[in-house]
């Protein structure tokens, strides 16, 4: 990511500025703090839209205490996209049936069903400490926020699951999804695309949402605002 400070109209990046930058980085933070300085904001926020008008960018507003900022985050061509989906569709099944393949094998280890079940959670609770949290020689897991991670302690694998979603396991909550990319050696070259640009993830998700790649699913939940993605089986 690439930082620019600014704090006077003279210092606004210029259009051609943030192009040449938007080659070598694939994110660009401006940062202000003229909060006073009426001209200067204007002068601002008419380039921001200049920007967003020329460019192919996404650009997100945020601030934290005195300090403004404004990511500006380089997006896919049309080519790009459909050229890059069809390496993340891959990756989205793989984390679709290696997270049911891990749940499966922690149900059949404890007689135990997230979504079916008569046994109480509480009941399989001794035997999870006595196994000191091990599902096999190398997978192990932990439970948090009512979701579970498991991680493979030979190849660093991590595949943190939702179990929010009526039965479906391999939900695309992006930062589970992101870090399994990161920790899955077949995956690790495209997670380095994203992985400073998640508007780019959400680019080419949209895309294999339209090629029904992927599908909408809701949490049992209606508390959550939550419908994500998932791998379509049907798709293939």
């Amino acid at each position: 990511m690439k930082k620019i400070f600014c704090n006077r109209t003279k210092e606004i990046p210029s259009l051609e500025t943030i192009k040449e930058e938007l080659m070598r980085n694939d994110r660009i933070r401006i940062d202000y703090n003229s909060k006073f300085n009426f001209l200067f904001n204007r002068n601002l926020k008419k380039q921001i839209k200049n920007i967003e008008d020329s460019l192919n960018v996404e650009i997100h507003k945020g601030e934290f205490k005195d300090l403004k900022f404004y990511n500006l985050y380089n997006l896919f061509s049309e080519t790009e996209v459909e050229k890059i989906s069809e390496q993340l569709e891959e990756a989205i099944k793989s984390y679709r049936l290696i997270s049911e393949k891990l749940i499966k094998r922690f149900e059949e280890k404890y007689d135990y069903s997230f979504t079916d079940t008569n046994k109480s959670f509480t009941e399989i609770k001794e035997q999870i400490a006595i196994d000191k949290n091990q599902l096999s020689k190398n997978w192990n897991y932990r439970f948090h926020g009512g979701d579970v991670c498991f991680s493979n302690s030979k190849s660093g694998q991590i595949v943190d699951i939702n179990l929010k979603y009526n039965g479906f396991y391999g939900v695309l909550d992006l930062w589970f999804f992101q870090y399994y990319m990161k920790t899955t050696n077949e995956y690790k070259s495209i997670s380095s695309v994203y992985i400073d640009n998640t508007p780019k993830l959400i680019q080419t998700l949209d895309y294999l949402k339209d090629k029904g790649k992927v599908k909408q699913v809701k949490s049992e939940f209606d508390f959550l605002d939550s419908k994500k993605l998932i791998w379509n089986k049907k798709s293939t």
